[in-house]
C-alpha cells in the first residue's frame, strides 16, 4: 500500500535537501569571502585582475591546467581575459568544487550572478 505525504515520500522535499552539488549550484555566491584574497592580488583601475596575477592562487589548488583552464572561462563571464571580484569567486568557488569531487557545471548558475549574491 502506498503511503502519502511524509518527508520521505514527497520527491522534491527530501531531508537530504537537492543532494550537495545542486544545493551549491542553487546557494548564493558568498562574494565577501574571497575579497581580501581578491584585493592582495592588486587589482586594477578596472577593478579586475589579469591572469598573471590570478594564475598563482589558481594553481596553488593543484588541480591540472586542463580544469583550471575551464574553470577560467566559466569565470570569465565577459570573456574579457581579466576577474572581477564576482567573476574572482566564482572562480574561487569552482576550484573548491573540484577539490570536493564535483563536476564543474555546463555553465554558472543564475543563483552565483544575481544581485543577492553581491
Amino acid at each position: 500500500r502506498k503511503r502519502d505525504g511524509g518527508a520521505l515520500y514527497d520527491k522534491n522535499d527530501t531531508p537530504f535537501g537537492l543532494g550537495e552539488t545542486l544545493d551549491l549550484l542553487n546557494a548564493p555566491l558568498p562574494i565577501n569571502e574571497f575579497q581580501y584574497e581578491f584585493e592582495q592580488l592588486g587589482p586594477g583601475a578596472d577593478g579586475k585582475v589579469n591572469g598573471t596575477q590570478a594564475k598563482k592562487p589558481m594553481q596553488d589548488s593543484k588541480l591540472p591546467n586542463a580544469t583550471l583552464r575551464r574553470i577560467w572561462t566559466l569565470a570569465d563571464l565577459d570573456s574579457d581575459g581579466k576577474l572581477d571580484l564576482m567573476e574572482f569567486a566564482i572562480c574561487k568557488r569552482l576550484i573548491r568544487m573540484k577539490l570536493d569531487g564535483h563536476d564543474l557545471p555546463v555553465e554558472i548558475p543564475p543563483a552565483w550572478v544575481s544581485p543577492v549574491a553581491e
